[in-house]
């Protein structure tokens, strides 16, 4: 008797720990992510920031938490900030949050709509450091106003395209990349070629946003290819005399034993 009851016990704390596995699988939430992943939309994040000048006068720092909702097709709406410390840091937080293109959240791998949230961190001191390091921050001001929507344009859609700035007007895209690109050194000592295909949202402001590799080279290509655009400037593209936010792609080669190294030498 002692043994009967002893085995039903155990298949009975069995039966308990299947179904309580089962649930907690059932329960499995993956929350959303910016298609460019954590670290990157961070950077890319406080590249675009601009700091309300008022609030950079008189040093305000903090963190804004924008609340928000990412559906299943990866669509984010419904923008908020509660308490803000400033509320034009709050305004721009919710400007740079909308700029984000998201990956849904899934439930059990399938996609659901998710309440979600970014904090935006604020701070005058490095804002001013980075300002001071990166003295080509900005492009030229533009005689169109910017596009409110947050719509994306194909090339093809535009009346203008996007072309890359540069203080030097008789500097081409190519003659950057052969004076700016850096061969990583594992890449050299590997003796690694190959191209790395970038796929990025020109911003209103000039600016990258939203990087996703597409083709890898790995060897640090495809870091050193990322930053060679995220510090590329563009007059953003124009759709019924709008600024807008145009998708593209751009392919960086790295040709191991060519003079197409920053410091112009052979390997």
């Amino acid at each position: 008797m002692k043994t009967e009851l002893f085995k039903t016990s155990k298949l009975l704390h069995l039966i308990i720990f299947l179904l309580s596995a089962n649930i907690i699988m059932a329960q499995t939430i993956v929350r959303p992510e910016p298609i460019s992943g954590k670290a990157m939309t961070k950077n890319i994040i406080q590249q675009h920031l601009v700091y309300p000048q008022n609030a950079l006068d008189n040093k305000l720092n903090g963190k804004i938490t924008v609340l928000f909702t990412v559906d299943k097709n990866g669509n984010a709406h419904g923008h908020r900030v509660e308490n803000a410390f400033n509320n034009e840091c709050a305004d721009e937080a919710i400007h740079l949050v909308k700029q984000i293109i998201w990956n849904p959240a899934t439930n059990n791998g399938l996609p659901i709509d998710f309440n979600h949230e970014y904090i935006v961190e604020f701070s005058a001191k490095n804002y001013l450091k980075n300002l001071e390091k990166n003295k080509i921050k900005f492009i030229p001001e533009q005689e169109f106003p910017t596009d409110d929507s947050y719509a994306i344009y194909e090339y093809k859609n535009l009346d203008k395209a996007p072309t890359p700035y540069f203080n030097n007007q008789n500097i081409s895209f190519g003659a950057y990349l052969r004076t700016e690109l850096k061969y990583p050194d594992q890449a050299k000592e590997f003796e690694i070629s190959g191209t790395v295909k970038l796929s990025f949202i020109i911003e209103p402001d000039g600016k990258a946003s939203n990087i996703v590799i597409e083709n890898s080279v790995g060897g640090g290509c495809d870091n050193e290819a990322i930053r060679l655009i995220q510090n590329l400037l563009w007059i953003p593209g124009i759709k019924d005399n709008k600024l807008v936010r145009v998708k593209t792609t751009q392919d960086i080669t790295f040709q191991f034993g060519e003079r197409n190294y920053h410091d112009g030498n052979q390997y």
